[in-house]
């Protein structure tokens, strides 16, 4: 998260040192988007740095408190890239297209949550597959390796995927940096700093 929180203090300060928050934001009619700027910027910086010390500590060793720190891991991922977007529209830059890295964190994620119990996969209605039931039991948790249950009500098996998170969130953070540097440029070419 290092990049990332990089980037995104680069932007905190061009957008001060720039003329963008009394020309647009603090204009009538235009409130809004500081608020859209500034809560985006704060949920940025939040869930960046709890992911950068949490990916430091490492998940607990208790099963119980694991369980709940995944699930705010994978959340927080979610919560950043949807102020990632929101940023982008609050300064009219464009909106960043989704990679590979992106969605794959984010469909793991949506996997496990939701529904979990009982989820319909590839499709809706007649076109859905059999159920998916994902579960993320109380077995050790590290970045390096998480282990989850699936069960595929098509195939009628049960698989139990392993997963390195801490690579996932390390691509999704390079590609998450590359959307705020072009925020970055946007802003920089639209509100230049005085000299």
């Amino acid at each position: 998260m290092e990049r990332l929180l990089g980037v995104r203090s680069e932007i905190y300060d061009h957008f001060h040192a720039s003329n963008i928050r009394d020309e647009l934001f603090l204009q009538p009619g235009h409130r809004d988007r500081f608020a859209q700027y500034d809560t985006a910027m704060l949920l940025l910086q939040d869930t960046g740095e709890a992911l950068w010390v949490h990916r430091r500590r490492e998940f607990s060793p208790s099963a119980m408190t694991a369980y709940i720190e995944f699930w705010g891991v994978v959340q927080a991922v979610i919560i950043q890239q949807d102020a990632l977007i929101e940023l982008a529209t609050s300064v009219g830059a464009p909106k960043p297209s989704v990679g590979v890295a992106w969605t794959e964190i984010r469909d793991f994620r949506n996997v496990l949550v939701g529904h979990p119990a009982n989820k319909k996969s590839g499709g809706k209605g007649r076109n859905a597959k059999g159920p998916l039931r994902a579960f993320m039991g109380r077995q050790q948790k590290t970045y390096r390796e998480l282990t989850y249950e699936l069960w595929d009500g098509e195939s009628e098996k049960v698989s139990h995927p392993k997963v390195d998170l801490g690579r996932m969130i390390d691509a999704y953070e390079a590609e998450a940096a590359g959307h705020l540097a072009a925020v970055l440029a946007h802003i920089r070419q639209v509100w230049p700093v005085a000299a």
